[in-house]
C-alpha cells in the first residue's frame, strides 16, 4: 500500500488556521481534526500505513478520519483523501474512494463507491455525492436510499436535508426486501417523476405515479401519498375494495380513517350495493389507563325481506375496565334493528346477539361474579319467549383451608333471575357449604367430602309440561368417599402409570325435579370430566337423590418406540333412589354408559384420539368423537368425526352425525393452501355442508405483498338469506393497504 503526504511547517499550520478563523467554530474543529492527521503523519513520516486522527476531546462534534493517502493544498484550503476513505461525524459514517474537502466553502465531494450510513440505519449509496452543512445536506447522482425496514428509494438524482426532506427525481420506491446487488427485482414498486419524503410530517408523496407488479404497469394516478414506516396511524383514505354479487350487484367501499388523539380514532366505511342500497359502518376505538372501548355502529337503507328499502341499524360495542386492583368489568352491547340484514350483507354471521355486563373479582380464597345479559335471536323461528334475559346473576365462592393438612371448607352463594328462557321465567337462590378432607394412606389417597345445599325458587312461568307455579324450597345433603391409587412402573426406556379410582356418593333429600324447571342441566351427558362429581349434572336445578358407585381406571405409557399412549374407561352403578328418566331415554338402567377415551401419539407424523360412551348392555355407541392428525413436512391433515345417538336427549328425533376434513399445505416460496369440508351424516345420509378453500401468498422473503384467494360455500337459508357460493380475492400492499375483489357471490 502506497502512502504520500504533503508536509507542512509549523508556520504553514498557523497560517492555515488563521484562514479557518473566518469560519464557524464547529467548522474550525472539523478542520483541526484533519490537521492533526497531517501533524501525526509528519512526525512519523517514516511509517507506512493509514492516516488517523481523533478530536473526541475537543467538542461533542467528534470527527474520525482515515484514508490511504492524504494531501493538503494550503493555498486553496483543499484537502484530498484517497483510498478507503472513512469519515465519521455526528453518528454518520461516510465511505468513498475519494473525498475532496474545500474549507472555504465547507463542501465535501465524495466520488466512487460512496456510502453514507445514517444513525437510524439508513444507507445512501451513490457514485458521486456532495455534502455540506456538517453532512446535514447532500446532493447525489445517481442515488439509492436503503431504509432500515427494507424500503428502498432509487433515483437519477436525489437531495436530502437531514430530518427535514428528501426529494428524488425520476425515482422508484418499494418496501420489498430483495437483494438488488444480486440482480433481484422487487415484487412491486411505485415509479414517479418526483418522490418527496417529508420527514417532519412522515409522509411519502408521489407525482405522476405508476404501480408496477412484477415489472408490469397496472395502475396510474397523478398523485399519491402514504405514511412512512415510522407511522403507526395516519388520518386519510384507506385502500378501497371492489366486489360483485349476483344478489347485490356491484359493491364498492372507500374507508376513511381519522386519528382523534394519541389513544383514540375512528374509521368510516361507506359501502354502496348497486342493487340493494347503501350502508355505513363506523368503528370507534378509545384507550384509557385501565379501560378500553371498541364500538361499531352500522346504519343503512337496504333491501330486506320486509320492504324494498328499509332503514336499518346495528351496534356492536365492548367496554373493558379495571376497578381498583381486583375488579374486572366487561360490558358489551350487541343489537340489530332487523333480523337478517347483517348476515345478508356480510356484517355479521352470528344468529344470536348477546348483550351483557360482567363484573368479576378473584383473590387468594374468594371469587365474585355479577352478571346481567340479554339475548337477541336473529333466526326466523326466534321470538321474545326464547331470547333469555338474566337480570341479574350473582355468584360468590369462598375456599378456605382450615389449617389441618389436606382439609378445606368451601362455601357458595348464588342468586339468579331468569326471563324468556324458552318460555320459562323464575327466580333462584342457592346456598351451599361443603368440607373436604384428603388423606394419604398405604393403599392410596382417600378423599372424604360432606356438605349440604339449600335453594329457594319462585317459578313464575314454564312451558316444559310441569304443573307447579309458585314458590318452593329445597334442601339436600351429600356425602362421598373416594379412593385412588396411582402406580408407576419404570423400565430402562419406558414408563407405565396406572391409576384405579372408586367413589361412593349419596345425596339425601326429596326429589323435586318434577316441580322445578331444569334450565341449566338440560344438555347433560356423561363424560370423563363429570363421572366422579357429587352432583354430576353440575347445574343447580336438577338434583337427583340416591346412592351410586363410580368406578374407573386410567393408564398411560411413554416409550421411545411406540410413543405416548393414554386411556381411560369408567362406569357408574346406580344403587338407590330414582333414576334420571327425565334427561335420557335410557335412564332406567342400573349401569350408566361406559365412558372411555384413548389417545395414541407415536413418533412420526400421525396421532389419533377417540372418546365416547357405550351402552352398558350391548356396547352400542351412544356418542363418539374421533380425531386423526397427520403432519409431514409442509402438509397437515385433520380428520374429525362426531356422532350422538337420539337416546342422548329425550326430545331428539334422530341421530346426529358429522364429519370434517381440514387440509393445510405449504407450497413453498411463501404460498400456502387450506381446505375444509363439513359433511352432515345424520340419518344414514351423506350431505355436503359448509365448504371453504383458501390459497394464500405471503410475498415470500420480500415481505411486501400478501395475496389470498378464498372460496366459501354455506348452504344455510333463512328468510332472504340464500345459499352462498363466494370467491374472494384480496391483495394487501405493505404501507398502502388492501384491495379486495369478490368475483362471485351466488345468493
Amino acid at each position: 500500500m502506497s502512502f504520500r503526504v504533503s508536509f507542512m511547517t509549523s508556520a504553514d499550520i498557523i497560517e492555515f488556521m488563521k484562514n479557518m478563523a473566518l469560519k464557524s467554530y464547529s467548522k474550525l474543529l472539523k478542520v483541526m481534526a484533519l490537521l492533526l492527521v497531517v501533524m501525526v503523519v509528519s512526525y512519523h513520516s517514516g511509517l507506512a500505513g493509514s492516516a488517523l486522527a481523533h478530536a473526541s476531546e475537543l467538542h461533542e462534534d467528534e470527527v474520525e478520519f482515515a484514508a490511504d493517502e492524504v494531501s493538503i493544498n494550503r493555498e486553496e484550503g483543499i484537502l484530498i483523501a484517497t483510498g478507503n476513505v472513512v469519515l465519521k461525524q455526528m453518528g454518520q459514517i461516510l465511505n468513498a474512494d475519494k473525498i475532496i474537502y474545500n474549507q472555504t466553502t465547507d463542501i465535501a465531494l465524495a466520488n466512487g463507491n460512496v456510502v453514507l450510513t445514517m444513525p437510524d440505519g439508513t444507507l445512501i449509496r451513490s457514485d458521486q455525492m456532495e455534502l455540506d452543512e456538517n453532512f446535514t445536506h447532500l446532493v447525489a447522482s445517481p442515488v439509492i436510499a436503503q431504509y432500515e425496514d427494507g424500503s428502498r428509494f432509487s433515483a437519477e438524482t436525489g437531495e436530502r436535508t437531514e430530518d427535514i426532506r428528501a426529494v428524488f427525481d425520476r425515482g422508484r420506491f418499494s418496501p420489498c426486501k430483495c437483494d438488488y446487488d444480486k440482480g433481484e427485482s422487487p415484487i412491486w414498486d411505485l415509479r414517479s417523476t418526483q418522490i418527496t419524503h417529508d420527514m417532519t410530517t412522515k409522509t411519502i408523496s408521489y407525482k405522476n405515479v405508476r404501480m408496477h407488479i412484477f415489472g408490469v404497469p397496472v395502475f396510474y394516478t397523478p398523485y399519491l401519498a402514504h405514511a412512512d414506516s415510522s407511522v403507526n396511524r395516519r388520518s386519510g383514505f384507506l385502500a378501497p375494495s371492489f366486489g360483485y354479487s349476483r344478489d347485490m350487484g356491484a359493491i364498492f367501499t372507500l374507508p376513511y380513517f381519522q386519528v382523534l388523539g394519541p389513544t383514540h380514532d375512528v374509521e368510516f366505511k361507506p359501502t354502496i350495493f348497486s342493487k340493494r342500497g347503501q350502508a355505513m359502518r363506523t368503528e370507534y376505538r378509545k384507550r384509557w389507563d385501565k379501560a378500553s372501548l371498541n364500538a361499531s355502529l352500522i346504519t343503512g337503507r337496504l333491501e330486506t325481506y320486509k320492504k324494498n328499502r328499509e332503514e336499518v341499524a346495528a351496534i356492536d360495542a365492548r367496554f373493558v375496565s379495571r376497578l381498583g386492583e381486583d375488579w374486572h368489568i366487561d360490558a358489551s352491547l350487541r343489537r340489530a334493528s332487523q333480523d337478517t340484514f347483517m348476515r345478508r350483507y356480510g356484517y355479521e354471521s352470528d344468529t344470536k346477539l348477546k348483550s351483557e355486563i360482567v363484573a368479576t373479582k378473584l383473590d387468594t380464597n374468594r371469587y365474585y361474579r355479577v352478571e346481567a345479559s340479554d339475548v337477541q335471536g336473529l333466526g326466523a323461528a326466534d321470538k321474545q319467549s326464547n331470547e333469555p334475559v338474566i337480570l341479574p346473576s350473582v355468584y360468590y365462592e369462598n375456599y378456605q383451608p382450615t389449617g389441618r393438612k389436606g382439609q378445606h371448607i368451601r362455601t357458595e352463594i348464588s342468586a339468579l333471575q331468569l326471563d324468556n328462557d324458552d318460555g320459562h321465567e323464575m327466580v333462584r337462590w342457592v346456598a351451599e357449604v361443603e368440607g373436604r378432607q384428603q388423606m394419604e394412606m398405604v393403599g392410596g389417597i382417600v378423599d372424604v367430602n360432606v356438605g349440604g345445599q339449600a335453594s329457594y325458587y319462585d317459578v313464575q312461568k314454564r312451558t316444559d309440561g310441569g304443573d307447579f307455579i309458585g314458590e318452593i324450597g329445597r334442601a339436600h345433603g351429600f356425602g362421598s368417599l373416594s379412593w385412588r391409587s396411582p402406580l408407576s412402573v419404570d423400565f430402562p426406556e419406558r414408563r407405565f402409570v396406572i391409576e384405579p379410582q372408586a367413589k361412593y356418593t349419596h345425596i339425601f333429600g326429596a326429589n323435586r325435579n318434577d316441580e322445578i324447571p331444569n334450565r341449566d342441566a338440560g344438555d347433560f351427558r356423561l363424560d370423563e370430566a363429570n363421572l366422579f362429581l357429587e352432583n354430576r349434572y353440575q347445574g343447580k336445578d336438577y338434583v337427583l337423590p340416591g346412592g351410586r358407585a363410580d368406578l374407573g381406571i386410567a393408564a398411560l405409557t411413554s416409550d421411545d418406540i411406540i410413543g405416548d399412549v393414554s386411556g381411560f374407561i369408567g362406569v357408574s352403578r346406580h344403587l338407590s333412589g330414582e333414576r334420571d328418566q327425565n334427561l335420557t331415554t335410557q335412564g332406567d338402567n342400573d349401569y350408566s354408559d361406559y365412558v372411555a377415551s384413548l389417545s395414541f401419539d407415536p413418533p412420526g407424523p400421525v396421532s389419533i384420539s377417540w372418546s365416547g360412551r357405550m351402552d352398558s348392555e350391548d356396547f352400542e355407541l351412544n356418542e363418539s368423537s374421533t380425531r386423526l392428525d397427520v403432519a409431514y413436512g409442509g402438509t397437515s391433515l385433520a380428520l374429525r368425526h362426531t356422532q350422538i345417538s337420539k337416546a342422548h336427549f329425550t326430545s331428539a328425533t334422530s341421530d346426529l352425525e358429522e364429519a370434517t376434513a381440514t387440509l393445510t399445505q405449504a407450497l413453498g416460496a411463501g404460498w400456502s393452501a387450506k381446505a375444509e369440508q363439513i359433511w352432515d351424516l345424520s340419518n344414514g345420509k351423506t350431505k355436503r355442508d359448509k365448504s371453504t378453500v383458501s390459497l394464500a401468498w405471503a410475498g415470500g422473503f420480500q415481505d411486501c405483498l400478501t395475496l389470498s384467494l378464498d372460496y366459501k360455500r354455506d348452504p344455510t337459508k333463512d328468510r332472504d338469506i340464500k345459499t352462498i357460493d363466494e370467491v374472494q380475492i384480496v391483495l394487501n400492499f405493505k404501507y398502502l393497504g388492501s384491495i379486495s375483489q369478490s368475483d362471485l357471490k351466488n345468493r
